[in-house]
């Protein structure tokens, strides 16, 4: 069967090939997926053929077309392919970001697939786009009929053009010898999606950026805890979390110290940064401590959730880290006895004082819930 995403974009074998690319590097783009041999044009790479005449339709939201293709198809985006691309000009491409695709697919290849449509739908919806090799914006509503549009995997995209330009130079400088005379870029993948009302374009497309929250620390944290043995560190901090603080408080309540994105990728590739070194079970047990008894103080049973806004963020739980951080190895202790103490014969007045805290015109409200805790702990221990 023909594929029919090439015949509804016409592509044939004597479609102009895409600009200012090198067809020798540009053709190592057209590889396989499923060791399905690529093909001129579009390239079907696997899964049940596509029919868009079928009796299918999908909701997007409140709107709904129909008949609509079942994303079933995977293709593989070529240098015949490259020439129907046009990007919506408002579409990310940050320089950092694209650095950072392109080093993750080069080591571990495309993880997720592109999402395309058709550009007709995106131009009627409003959206500017322009051709991604001439940088041209598209003027005219008819430079868009057969044309494709990225919905999803702009930064992708521009990852896989750059990695074909570093391709390039490799093969200039080494003269076409060694390593990189074999070397391809990854192969860049995406599923078609057949859209002509615009607005189900702008819903889709505007709710693929609005609902894909970016994955925090915590989510890494779980993930871990999940998947792999959990130190009792890990374990502490993700608990935390769980019953409300913020990551960044969690660390300064389990470890006295900022848990950070860098140090939980470093698990997650098999490295165990300082901070989640669960040998030193002495200082965990004595942040959990400190943490309890905080927690008492302000009236929060064990393991129950934490609702108080204050306790949540980072204002109380940086301090207490800060005093055991000044104290010398010979009286950590003795000073995290202090602060429990401190905290677990805290008087209404005092609560209510750091919990309606606010900031002036010289101090922070952090500054000044410091202030009042400095006080109180001055006065605690004369």
């Amino acid at each position: 069967m023909e594929n029919i995403i090439t015949k509804h974009f016409g592509l044939t074998e004597n479609n102009v090939e895409a600009q200012a690319l090198n067809e020798d590097v540009t053709a190592n783009a057209a590889t396989s997926v499923n060791n399905v041999p690529a093909c001129e044009g579009l390239h079907d790479a696997g899964g049940e053929p596509a029919d868009i005449e079928q009796n299918y339709s999908s909701n997007h939201g409140n709107l709904a077309q129909g008949p609509l293709m079942k994303e079933r198809v995977v293709f593989t985006l070529t240098k015949k392919t490259l020439g129907k691309v046009l990007i919506i000009k408002s579409n990310r491409k940050d320089p950092k970001q694209i650095k950072a695709k392109q080093r993750s697919c080069r080591e571990r290849g495309m993880l997720v697939n592109g999402l395309f449509a058709d550009a007709t739908a995106a131009f009627d919806a409003g959206y500017v786009l322009f051709n991604p090799i001439t940088g041209e914006e598209v003027k005219n509503r008819e430079e868009t009929f057969g044309m494709l549009v990225i919905m999803e995997g702009n930064l992708r995209f521009w990852a896989w053009l750059e990695e074909i330009k570093r391709i390039k130079e490799e093969k200039r400088k080494s003269k076409g010898k060694g390593e990189s005379k074999t070397e391809k870029p990854f192969e860049y993948t995406f599923t078609y999606r057949h859209i002509t009302d615009p607005q189900v374009f702008k819903d889709q497309y505007r709710h693929i950026n609005m609902d894909n929250v970016p994955t925090k620390t915590k989510d890494f944290a779980r993930d871990f805890l999940d998947t792999e043995k959990a130190n009792k560190i890990i374990a502490a901090y993700a608990n935390k979390i769980d019953r409300g603080l913020t990551p960044k408080a969690a660390g300064f309540a389990t470890k006295g110290k900022e848990v950070k994105k860098a140090d939980v990728h470093a698990l997650l590739e098999g490295k165990v940064p300082s901070i989640f070194n669960d040998g030193d079970t002495e200082d965990i047990e004595l942040y959990q401590m400190i943490f309890d008894g905080v927690c008492e103080g302000f009236g929060i049973e064990k393991d129950a959730p934490i609702k108080n806004k204050v306790l949540k963020g980072t204002f109380i739980w940086n301090w207490t880290a800060k005093k055991i951080h000044e104290a010398d190895e010979d009286s950590r202790i003795d000073v995290a006895d202090r602060v429990i103490n401190m905290f677990t014969g805290l008087s209404a007045q005092d609560s209510e004082r750091i919990n309606n805290a606010e900031k002036t015109e010289t101090q922070t409200r952090e500054q000044v819930i410091h202030g009042i805790l400095d006080e109180m702990y001055n006065k605690n221990n004369k």
